[in-house]
């Protein structure tokens, strides 16, 4: 099988995330498929698609490859078939503790902010290496513990003064239907103990724009429940590579401008942790 250029990848992908108005998403994304070292006919799997953003990015790379996605919710894999929209993209309800396939079934897995969710974290580490062939490659995200004040600031300011959080409900923020939150140190262990051999890791998304997480939810909010104008809606549909109004290019230029700073200035602080592992 022949490796597409990683050239081309990026080209492809850059033109898919031009709609993305989150740019911890936005980059989160980016790390993620190009840390999968993608080939022709790679078998990849997705842990907790959810409404199968990830697998409609890789669908629409030009690449020829065999994308499967799974989660324990119904619903939003109803939404993630509606979005794709691609019927060779197989959908399994199914809980990544018990994943229903045959050891080395993949060459390929995404793990991208899923496994704060889980109740059972070593024992969906264990199962994405049991189907992941040797030699093959695991991208994880999650979200970190060290979050930067701007992206969350009620909660980071409860956390630091009060040693709590809010749990549920749109205040929550960050921490928002999250049973946990990582170090660095912690998720690097859980990966290593499973039995993977990690390659890279990287903190994502250290600078953003202040109250960042409330915007984007509330917009998200509003385009799910279809309470955008159509044009604006159109323009932020992450699952279309769709032509955007000027007044949403110009915002999105301002949050490009912001997250071109997380590539001159890294901190230790960010939204996200990534790892790149290999079985």
């Amino acid at each position: 099988m022949l490796k597409k250029s990683s050239e081309h990848i990026r080209n492809s992908l850059d033109l898919s995330l031009r709609t993305v108005g989150d740019m911890a998403l936005k980059r989160r994304a980016k790390t993620v498929i190009e840390g999968l070292d993608l080939q022709e006919g790679d078998r990849i799997l997705e842990v907790g698609c959810g409404n199968g953003y990830y697998l409609s990015l890789l669908n629409r790379l030009g690449l020829k490859l065999d994308l499967t996605g799974i989660d324990n919710d119904n619903l939003a894999l109803k939404d993630a078939a509606k979005f794709i929209g691609d019927k060779k993209v197989k959908l399994i309800l199914s809980d990544g503790a018990k994943l229903p396939f045959s050891a080395n079934s993949f060459d390929k897995i995404v793990m991208s902010e899923v496994i704060e969710h889980v109740s059972d974290e070593k024992a969906v580490l264990k199962e994405a290496l049991r189907v992941l062939r040797k030699g093959g490659i695991l991208t994880l995200t999650t979200c970190n513990i060290n979050y930067p004040f701007l992206w969350d600031p009620l909660n980071w300011i409860l956390q630091h003064v009060l040693g709590t959080h809010i749990k549920r409900g749109f205040w929550a923020g960050i921490w928002n239907q999250h049973d946990r939150m990582y170090k660095k140190e912690r998720i690097l262990n859980l990966v290593k103990e499973a039995g993977f051999n990690i390659s890279e890791t990287e903190i994502l998304t250290s600078w953003c724009l202040p109250f960042n997480h409330y915007l984007v939810n509330l917009v998200a909010k509003l385009f799910y429940a279809g309470k955008l104008p159509k044009g604006l809606s159109e323009g932020i549909n992450k699952f279309k590579n769709n032509k955007q109004p000027l007044l949403i290019m110009q915002g999105f230029k301002l949050i490009n401008l912001f997250d071109h700073l997380n590539d001159r200035f890294p901190k230790k602080e960010g939204v996200s942790i990534f790892i790149k592992a290999k079985k």
